[in-house]
């Protein structure tokens, strides 16, 4: 298989030096031999040097700072990409995006979803901080997943994704507070612990941790790489695409041109 795909980050890629570089080895080892991942981060001028957990707890903040994810997603059309990847957890703009693009749109929050529904009945999230493990519940809900759900977590010591980016030095602290929080989750029934933060994700698979007390710690990054590489494989081979008729109409070109006049960068 060959391809091209965007994988576009909602953190400031480029000061996150080990997740960058974590992100491009694991999309080495996962994806097909012919696949290339380009990897993305924010826009960020616009963070002004702060985190995206300083600011995405503000709805408006939020709103403004997110909004450019949709842009890239164009961006990545024009330029010929194969897929276009939400690499958030806070999938912004999921419906919206994939209204305007014929590629495939995958959000890494739906990928793991979907996946962890085929590895156990019932699944656990644990974020960076409980007030992140907040707003997963609303993600959680808006795929209509929450007979599935078995519990949304935060670490026991809240971290920003700056002291995660930095924890990949000396990564056990971090760890062990994972794997205390799992096993609570294991105990309120939960066959498989989704790490919901790329960040976290991604420290994780570096250091082997698959499991858990006898369940599965997904691979987020990895899953949704591979779900990106089979709705490409389902357009090419079996012309399966998005459906146009409710959630995601496609607006027409001169409304989209109308609408874009002035945006486009």
């Amino acid at each position: 298989m060959s391809g091209r795909f965007w994988y576009q980050s909602m953190a400031p890629i480029s000061g996150l030096t080990h997740y960058r570089r974590a992100l491009d080895k694991h999309a080495r080892e996962a994806c097909s031999d012919g696949i290339t991942v380009v990897v993305n981060g924010v826009r960020e001028e616009r963070y002004h040097g702060r985190m995206p957990a300083e600011v995405h707890r503000y709805p408006y903040a939020k709103l403004t700072l997110q909004l450019d994810a949709i842009e890239f997603g164009m961006r990545a059309e024009r330029e010929g990409f194969d897929a276009y990847i939400i690499g958030s957890f806070s999938e912004p703009f999921l419906q919206e995006t994939r209204s305007v693009l014929d590629i495939p749109v995958v959000s890494l929050a739906e990928a793991s979803l979907l996946t962890a529904c085929s590895l156990s009945e019932q699944f656990a999230l644990i974020s960076l901080s409980s007030a992140y493990a907040r707003r997963l519940r609303g993600v959680v809900k808006r795929h209509g997943l929450e007979s599935r759900l078995a519990g949304v977590h935060g670490l026991t010591t809240p971290r920003d994704e700056a002291e995660v980016d930095l924890a990949f030095a000396s990564p056990g602290e971090l760890i062990e507070d994972f794997l205390s929080v799992a096993r609570k989750a294991v105990d309120g029934g939960a066959d498989c612990i989704i790490p919901a933060e790329g960040l976290l994700s991604e420290l994780l698979y570096e250091n082997h941790v698959t499991s858990i007390a006898d369940a599965t710690v997904l691979d987020c990054v990895g899953a949704t790489l591979l779900h990106a590489e089979m709705l490409v494989n389902a357009k090419r081979r079996l012309g399966l695409g998005v459906g146009r008729r409710w959630a995601f109409p496609k607006p027409p070109p001169d409304l989209l041109g109308e609408l874009r006049a002035g945006r486009d960068r």
